[in-house]
């Protein structure tokens, strides 16, 4: 993820107000957390397990906090419980941005096997668990679809997750 990248993502959560940033560390979005981090503006938490990211921002924004869970595709997928409770039983608004390792044109490393399985389930467990997801491919859209993601989350009062790719990642 590149320096104009995260800036324009620092920036825009800060128009729109979101100041709790709750990370679960991985390789793709550590820069964007990493500069998180040290900017005053945000409150940052780091978190162990996926589910305890999602629970942490579900209570932020049930006590009025704009926040974000900043993860990678495989903690999205291990906290699919999480994510299934509090967007099924009790529809907090709570806004996911995740890399997504698998898609079509993933040059991260991973093995082959690895990336196929992050594309063949991640889709369809989150359409399975109801949770709207937008994938972003292109910065030149990535300042609209934040702020289009978390505006949409609120309304519809369940978490949305932006699934990061293409230029935006890599």
């Amino acid at each position: 993820m590149d320096q104009e990248i995260i800036q324009l993502i620092a920036e825009t959560l800060k128009e729109e107000g979101i100041d709790l940033v709750v990370t679960m560390p991985e390789e793709p979005t550590y820069p964007l957390t990493d500069y998180l981090s040290k900017d005053p503006y945000f409150s940052t938490i780091t978190v162990s397990a996926e589910g305890h990211g999602l629970a942490l921002c579900a209570g932020a924004s049930l006590g009025g906090r704009k926040c974000i869970f900043v993860t990678g595709i495989a903690g999205l997928l291990v906290g699919s419980w999480a994510l299934a409770q509090i967007g099924l039983l009790y529809g907090i608004p709570t806004l996911i941005l995740a890399s997504y390792r698998g898609d079509i044109g993933d040059r991260s490393g991973i093995s082959g096997p690895q990336l196929f399985m992050f594309q063949q389930v991640a889709k369809p467990l989150l359409e399975a668990l109801h949770v709207p997801f937008v994938v972003v491919e292109r910065k030149d859209t990535l300042k609209r679809k934040i702020r289009d993601t978390y505006f949409a989350c609120e309304e519809y009062e369940t978490p949305i997750v932006m699934l990061l790719t293409g230029e935006v990642l890599w």
